[in-house]
C-alpha cells in the first residue's frame, strides 16, 4: 500500500519534506488547482516533478448546483454536469487518477422534510449521468466519501455509499473509506469484506481531534488496517489530518506509525 499525504499548492517546499521522508504522492482539494494562479501551479508541478512524486488524488465537493431532494430536471443535472465539467476539465494538469466525492455541505438535500429513499436515488442519477460520465472522459475513477452526520445527513457510512454506487450501476464510481468518519459513526469495519471490491481509496487521521497520527495517540488503527487487508485492499492512503506542532516532525512521526501496518 502506498503511503501520501494530502497537502495544498501554497507551500511546494513542504512536498520537498514529504519526499525526504518517504510518502510516495500527494493529494490536492481540486477547487484549490482550480483558483490557483499560474505561479502556484507552476511552483507545485515543479516540486512534484522534482521529487518524482505524483497527486494521485484530489477531492472535489458533490456538484454545488444540484439539490438531492424532490423532482429533479433534465436542466438540474445539466447545471450540476457544467459546473463540474469546468472545474474537472481545467485542473488535469494535475495529474490525478482518483476524484474524492465529498463536501457535505453541497450534496445535502436542502429542503425541511426530505424523502430519504428519494434523496439516495437522486445521488445515483447523478453519479450515473454527471459524475460518472466527466469521469469516463478525463479517465478518472470517482470515490464517494462517507461523512461524519455533523457534515453530512448523507453517506455517513462506507456501506452507504457503496449502496449508492452500485445502484449507479458505472464502473468508475466507486468509494472511499477515511478512518476518523468511521471511528466518529462507530462504523462497523467487518462488512468491508463484503464490498471489498468497490475501495478504492483511503483517509486517516487521529480521531481525538483529527491530528495527524502518531506512536502513542491512542487510536486503535490496526482494525482499520486489518479490515482493510482482509477485504483485499491495497492501493493507497493518505493521512489527512490538522498537523498539530511543526510540519516536518509531524508528518515524520505520521509516517512511521503508518508504516507498521502498512503492508
Amino acid at each position: 500500500m502506498k503511503l501520501g499525504a494530502c497537502i495544498g499548492m501554497g507551500s511546494p517546499e513542504r512536498i520537498d519534506i514529504l519526499k525526504k521522508i518517504g510518502y510516495e504522492y500527494v493529494e490536492t482539494f481540486l477547487p484549490e488547482a482550480y483558483q490557483a494562479d499560474e505561479a502556484t501551479r507552476y511552483a507545485y508541478l515543479d516540486a512534484l516533478a522534482r521529487n518524482g512524486l505524483r497527486c494521485e488524488s484530489s477531492a472535489h465537493p458533490f456538484p454545488g448546483t444540484y439539490n438531492p431532494a424532490g423532482e429533479q430536471t433534465k436542466d438540474d443535472l445539466l447545471r450540476a454536469s457544467d459546473a463540474m465539467y469546468e472545474v474537472v476539465s481545467k485542473t488535469r494538469f494535475m495529474g490525478n487518477s482518483i476524484l474524492v466525492i465529498g463536501a457535505g455541505g453541497v450534496r445535502n438535500p436542502r429542503c425541511e422534510n426530505p424523502d430519504w429513499d428519494n434523496v439516495y436515488e437522486q445521488l445515483a442519477v447523478v453519479c450515473r449521468e454527471v459524475i460518472s460520465p466527466i469521469c469516463k472522459e478525463f479517465g478518472l475513477t470517482a470515490a464517494l466519501e462517507g461523512l461524519q452526520k455533523a457534515e453530512s445527513p448523507t453517506f455517513n457510512l462506507t456501506s452507504q455509499a457503496v449502496a449508492t454506487a452500485k445502484k449507479a450501476g458505472c464502473d468508475n464510481v466507486r468509494v472511499m473509506t477515511d478512518y476518523f468518519h468511521i471511528f466518529v459513526e462507530q462504523e462497523d469495519m467487518s462488512l468491508f469484506e463484503t464490498f471489498g471490491d468497490m475501495i478504492v481509496h483511503a483517509h486517516i487521521a487521529n480521531p481525538a481531534g483529527r491530528v495527524m497520527p502518531c506512536e502513542g495517540d491512542g487510536a486503535g488503527y490496526a482494525g482499520f488496517f486489518d479490515n482493510l487487508k482482509k477485504a483485499g485492499y491495497n492501493a493507497r492512503l493518505s493521512v489527512e489530518a490538522r498537523v498539530q506542532g511543526e510540519f516536518e516532525p509531524t508528518l515524520a512521526a505520521a509516517y512511521h506509525e503508518m508504516k507498521k501496518y502498512i503492508w
